[in-house]
């Protein structure tokens, strides 16, 4: 009987097969780093989700269907598909998407950067200046990719990243 590591393997050489004369722009638009993530994952969890377990058979299919998928016309299907199933590791597993956090938080931190630097020009000169709005947004810009960089780092050696 094959091991689920021989099967795993299995995949990924089917997979690299497929996709061997895909250029990076291509392999990466197509998420095939992420597709091998969702198969290693689903056959993790389908020992306790049944979910899981219904994605493999799903995942195997969409295996097959990478060489069609220059067609837009397969592409948009299997896009919803793997969307969905990424969606699932999001909501039941404790996946986040790459550089979730980061992107919040930095976000967030231009916001409040802007916001704060119009507020502290306001009261100290009694008009807007563009100077302090433009440090304000750096500053916001900088500490929020920190903050955001350094929650995600967890997620990250967890290998909780899909």
């Amino acid at each position: 009987m094959e091991t689920k590591t021989d099967w795993l393997n299995e995949k990924y050489d089917q997979i690299e097969d497929l996709s061997k004369d895909f250029s990076i722009s291509k392999y990466n638009l197509l998420k095939i780093s992420f597709l091998k993530r969702l198969i290693e994952e689903s056959l993790i969890h389908s020992k306790t989700c049944t979910d899981c377990k219904n994605h493999l058979v799903e995942l195997e299919s969409m295996i097959e269907k990478i060489p069609l998928l220059d067609q837009i016309d397969h592409r948009s299907p299997y896009e919803k598909r793997f969307n969905t199933i990424r969606g699932h590791f999001h909501k039941k597993h404790g996946f986040i998407p790459p550089y979730h956090y980061s992107t919040l938080w930095t976000l967030g931190g231009i916001i409040l950067g802007v916001v704060s630097s119009i507020a502290i020009s306001f009261f100290l000169y009694g008009r807007i200046l563009l100077d302090p709005i433009l440090a304000g947004l750096a500053l916001g810009l900088i500490v929020g990719y920190l903050i955001g960089s350094t929650k995600e780092a967890s997620y990250r050696k967890s290998k909780k990243i899909i």
